[in-house]
């Protein structure tokens, strides 16, 4: 059988015998709406009747707070419809602002802006979360006594609304919810420390399970930011799955149901081998393509191997250098680091504990991408040139009876090994 692959904008082509195939796991084809009707209808249907106009009664200044380049929201097409109702309710245009949460990702550049934004990025001030500039206010501590720093600029608003999308996700769950502003817009201090937890639970115990422990701590974090609600969208392709409009716990609990049928896909076993393609916009570095290669752990066998398909064009992380200086380790090594002093940036340490943890320790990991044989095999992953040549290498490892999964758009996936689902 020919797979057809993303590789970037462009696909490639590779063959695989029929015997081999175990599955082949993509989102699930369930009935979409346009992005207009969706949006229209979850705000005139909000969870439990919080509705627009019962929170901006009597009030003024409305921030908006929206994902970004990384996220494939539609977010030009969801703001129009924002802002219209948000001005039907008596809130004056100049008085709604728009705010980029980036968490620690680069600011984006003015084709990204307009891309995410589309006009309304002439009609309103928009802001964007610089996470090693802007000034953070501190507003008390966690549960888990997490220090909170949230980008001070939110103080001048009276409303918070957040717009992004849920899939599932490696650090809390889900995507969604909470984390438009944790870490979206918080400081590196409180960033750091979410992401650390993560780290210390496997990928197979977060990765699409709904309540957890980080969630935990950014739904605490986003109700000390004052967030009044968030809408939501569960997408697939350019059609909206379902659409949410409420409090920032509720949305996300009901949006994370409907993600996991949409990308949730059962597997009766795990493979030898596992092809996972990593389309744009998550194959803009390795700290945003190690989201297809979570999905991918959870469907292999421990010593199996990867073939991840990135591009990789901006490199590994340039906002987190220190990833590509010491390279991806192990839990325990990174938490050495961290004791002795050899890594500072804890938000960085969790990411190299994360992709760590399953290349040294779960799967061979065979990287297609557009960086070079030095900076990939010093970070630890075996580079190839092709799709092709890491199949034949992994074929050789594990025997021409080999099991093998394809995994599409696999950032969003969630393999559902040994249950029947759906």
């Amino acid at each position: 059988m020919r797979i057809k692959l993303h590789y970037g904008y462009e696909s490639v082509e590779v063959e695989i015998p029929n015997r081999n195939i175990l599955a082949v796991l993509e989102p699930r084809k369930v009935k979409g709406e346009d992005v207009d009707t969706a949006i229209k209808s979850a705000l005139r249907n909000p969870i439990n009747g919080l509705d627009l106009a019962s929170i901006v009664r009597s009030k003024r200044r409305v921030l908006v707070i929206i994902d970004d380049y990384t996220r494939e929201t539609p977010t030009s097409k969801i703001l129009p419809i924002m802002i219209k109702e948000l001005m039907r309710l008596g809130i004056k245009r100049k008085d709604i602002d728009i705010m980029m949460a980036l968490g620690t990702h680069r600011l984006p550049s003015k084709e990204e802006i307009y891309n995410k934004v589309g006009d309304i990025a002439d009609e309103h001030e928009l802001l964007f979360h610089d996470w090693k500039h802007d000034e953070m206010i501190y507003l008390g501590r966690s549960p888990r006594d997490i220090p909170i720093y949230l980008n001070k600029k939110i103080l001048k608003y009276e409303i918070l609304i957040g717009i992004g999308m849920i899939v599932p996700h490696r650090v809390s769950g889900y995507s969604g919810g909470s984390k438009i502003i944790q870490p979206g817009i918080s400081g590196a201090e409180t960033t750091g420390h979410t992401h650390w937890l993560s780290a210390m639970i496997p990928v197979e115990e977060i990765l699409g399970i709904v309540r957890n422990k980080v969630r935990e701590e950014m739904d605490y974090v986003a109700d000390v930011s004052r967030l009044r609600a968030v809408i939501n969208v569960i997408m697939r392709g350019s059609k909206v799955a379902r659409a949410f409009f409420g409090n920032h716990k509720e949305v996300y609990e009901r949006g994370a149901d409907v993600a996991r049928e949409v990308y949730g896909v059962n597997l009766k076993e795990r493979a030898d081998i596992v092809i996972a393609e990593c389309p744009p916009p998550k194959d803009i570095d390795m700290w945003q393509a190690a989201k297809a290669l979570y999905s991918a752990a959870v469907a292999v066998k421990k010593s199996g191997s990867i073939i991840l398909l990135a591009k990789c064009t901006e490199g590994i992380s340039r906002e987190h250098p220190e990833v590509e200086i010491h390279g991806y380790h192990t839990y325990e090594e990174v938490k050495r680091m961290l004791d002795e002093g050899e890594i500072n940036d804890l938000i960085a340490a969790a990411h190299i504990a994360h992709v760590g943890e399953i290349i040294k320790k779960k799967a061979k990991c065979y990287l297609v991408s557009d960086m070079a044989r030095k900076t990939v095999e010093k970070v630890g992953f075996i580079y190839v040139k092709s799709c092709e040549e890491a199949l034949e290498e992994a074929i050789k490892e594990h025997g021409t009876s080999s099991k093998i999964v394809i995994i599409k758009n696999a950032p969003d996936m969630l393999p559902i090994v040994g249950e029947e689902y759906g």
